[in-house]
């Protein structure tokens, strides 16, 4: 809330706008109040005139009561507006300086009731807010927040045209691989393959009674093609601002879908992790909490969307970008309270091989974590003309080179599988076998590694 009484301190911005209204509502009134409820919501002042100079003064309107009746008679009408989301506390008539102002606090819609809009269709009377003034929004921002009124998971839609051909068979041999090494005792375990991807919710009866993949199933294992002509804009990337390195589902080769790209970009993070910790115990801690990022990220991605997932490591930060606004408010997702991930399917298949829960604790996890250690807290935003959600998360500085992070990815890798071939580390990695090839031959001369077979194994 603003101090009404310094009103000449503030000016028009993405909260706030002013209107004169000396004669009656302007019809703007209603494009902001469809504005505000469809971005973050803000206030309305009626009775308010901004200057040239950009000043806000008040110059007050005839008749507060009959502005005030007016607005609910207004507001509550179907064929006038789509939605009234205000309580009797959101307007309210103020007195400043002996004239009489009307102030509408909107506040931002539930996810149920977005697109407000004015007039009779959301295409063409929904609007968003965007600094100081209100665009139309365009077909696809309408498309996406109707995708999001529905609580029924849309990636759990069976896609009837389609067959488990779609899905790559070594994505699904390292993702029951994982599941093996994360849930030994699972029972899923010691099916074949075709009743495993029925089971986990890969593939779903369609209405012949046929398997066909779910849109979750073809988004974690799907093959390029298919997933290209279900989702035209699906594209996953990361980048290293420092070193050069980029992971692209737009290139050649792995990674193909949501888990040959999460697994890359998981063990590329773990190794940054290590070369920046600087104590005890920071490791695992940043690991997790930039593992969480992405994750959070994929579990709540528009796939329909034009943004993509794009993720930037810098030397100071690391910035998850993705498709899709945010489905509750940022104060609530920084809370871990009220999580409603987009793509419930996708929540299951990664809970499935404990990896992550969709309960929104993981953010908080992040929030609670960079404050006990005195960093710059973390930053959550949404672009709504882009129609993307950002997190950036402040990284420790500490210089390293490419050959440095490459020769720590091999390390972590064979920790974990004990042995491994050239190939073998070249695909696990998203590296190029010159630079998997240097990398060995550097931590062979430090005495790290030893050849084993055909392959090198960690020196015990």
């Amino acid at each position: 809330m603003i101090d009404l009484e310094h009103i000449a301190r503030y000016r028009e911005n993405n909260r706030i706008e002013a209107k004169k209204a000396a004669g009656g509502f302007p019809h703007s009134l209603w494009e902001t109040y469809s504005a505000f409820a469809n971005t973050i919501g803000g206030l309305i002042l009626l009775g308010v005139e901004e200057s040239r100079e950009k000043e806000l003064s008040v110059t007050g309107i005839p008749d507060g009561p009959g502005y005030v009746k007016l607005f609910w008679q207004t507001v509550n009408d179907p064929s006038k507006v789509s939605a009234n989301i205000l309580t009797q506390e959101d307007v309210a008539l103020h007195t400043i300086e002996g004239k009489e102002i009307l102030v509408i606090t909107v506040p931002r819609a539930g996810r149920h009731q977005r697109p407000v809009y004015i007039g009779d269709s959301p295409f063409t009377g929904a609007y968003r807010r965007d600094g100081e003034g209100d665009y139309h929004c365009s077909p696809d921002e309408v498309r996406a927040m109707l995708r999001d009124r529905d609580d029924t998971p849309a990636d759990l839609a069976v896609l009837e045209g389609r067959t488990s051909d779609d899905l790559s068979p070594e994505s699904l041999r390292q993702y029951r691989e994982l599941l093996a090494l994360r849930r030994p005792e699972h029972p899923w375990n010691y099916l074949p393959d075709e009743p495993f991807l029925s089971a986990a919710g890969l593939v779903g009866p369609g209405h012949t009674g046929c398997q066909h993949p779910t849109l979750a199933g073809l988004l974690l294992l799907g093959k390029r093609r298919p997933l290209r002509e279900v989702f035209p804009h699906f594209r996953l990337e990361y980048q290293e601002a420092d070193t050069g390195f980029v992971i692209s589902t737009l290139h050649p080769g792995s990674p193909e879908n949501l888990f040959d790209f999460y697994l890359l970009v998981s063990r590329r993070l773990g190794a940054v992790s290590a070369l920046l910790a600087q104590e005890a115990g920071e490791e695992a801690a940043l690991a997790g909490a930039m593992r969480e990022a992405v994750l959070n990220a994929i579990l709540h991605a528009d796939y329909f969307s034009r943004g993509g997932l794009h993720i930037l490591r810098t030397d100071t930060a690391l910035t998850v970008t993705n498709g899709g606004l945010l489905r509750v408010p940022p104060e609530k997702a920084k809370a871990g309270v009220a999580a409603d991930p987009r793509n419930r399917g996708l929540t299951q298949l990664f809970s499935l091989v404990r990896l992550g829960t969709g309960t929104g604790q993981g953010l908080r996890g992040i929030y609670t974590l960079w404050a006990r250690r005195g960093w710059r807290p973390p930053v959550l935003s949404e672009g709504f003309q882009a129609g993307v959600t950002n997190f950036s998360l402040p990284l420790p500085r500490r210089e390293f080179t490419p050959e440095e992070l490459t020769r720590q990815q091999v390390i972590e890798y064979l920790t974990d599988h004990i042995t491994a071939a050239p190939e073998t580390l070249q695909k696990a990695l998203g590296l190029s076998a010159q630079a998997v090839q240097t990398s060995l031959d550097a931590l062979l001369t430090q005495g790290l590694v030893v050849p084993k077979g055909a392959g090198y194994t960690l020196r015990a």
